[in-house]
């Protein structure tokens, strides 16, 4: 894995698209709930798709650290 600045940037993006499509589904779950409690099923899927969500966002912000140490190890042993 030669260029980590794309792989980084990659991981960025994909880590952003995520974080907006959580704020978008929380605000779905929010109003869902207030305005339609009674659909209990279809609220704790989005509850549950919720968690997913943002377990993806902390493994590809966890992902994207990884490579940046591996990107400042190469860059310190001069195997750039």
């Amino acid at each position: 894995m030669a260029n980590f600045d794309e792989q980084r940037k990659y991981i960025h993006d994909l880590a952003n698209n995520f974080s907006i499509m959580d704020a978008s589904l929380s605000r779905a779950l929010t109003l869902l709930t207030r305005n339609n409690p009674q659909l209990n099923d279809e609220i704790q899927r989005l509850r549950k798709a919720d968690e997913y969500m943002k377990k993806s966002i902390h493994t590809l912000k966890a992902f994207r650290e990884h490579v940046h140490n591996q990107q400042n190890l190469e860059k310190e042993t001069g195997k750039e």
